[in-house]
């Protein structure tokens, strides 16, 4: 494939300042706008791609995903800590209560796609991302499991399969 040097230098620009934007957004908790940077950076990382440069738009498509998930959950988060405030002036402490915890767990949830979200160093991405095939993971790691985080789909690789013919 040939590549437009010009081209490729201008989405490769565009692409690393919608990248560092995003991530200085989700660092501050601004994540409407870090939401808004990551479309942005994947936008610029599909013109990276068609003018020759890697193809990183699977990483900058769930980047912009993760973003957009925080800033729902953020949004939200602010929907219940309002919602306990009234229950607050109120008198209802059950109710605050109740509200008052799903809004801190909303923004711990927020929070931990922020972070996931944020693709990239301030410089962007410098190689293909699906070129790296090295696997790093620990698959005896321990996972703290105390997050709301809806898991129902994770895989319980703990188990053997007493049938198996291996040598």
């Amino acid at each position: 494939m040939s590549t437009n040097s010009d081209a490729l230098s201008d989405a490769q620009y565009a692409e690393q300042q919608a990248e560092q934007a995003e991530a200085q957004a989700a660092a501050t908790g601004a994540y409407s706008t870090a939401n808004d940077d990551a479309q942005q950076a994947y936008q610029a990382s599909e013109d990276v791609a068609n003018a020759g440069g890697a193809d990183n738009t699977d990483a900058t498509w769930n980047a912009a995903q993760d973003e957009s998930w925080a800033n729902w959950d953020q949004a939200t988060a602010d929907q219940d800590a309002a919602t306990a405030a009234s229950y607050a002036a109120s008198g209802d402490e059950q109710a605050t209560e109740v509200y008052g915890e799903a809004a801190d767990n909303e923004a711990d949830n927020a929070d931990t796609y922020g972070a996931e979200g944020e693709y990239g160093d301030t410089l962007g991405p410098t190689e293909d991302a699906a070129a790296d095939t090295t696997d790093t993971t620990d698959d005896a790691t321990a996972v703290d499991d105390t997050a709301t985080v809806d898991d129902t789909a994770a895989v319980d690789d703990t188990t053997v399969d007493d049938d198996s013919d291996a040598v």
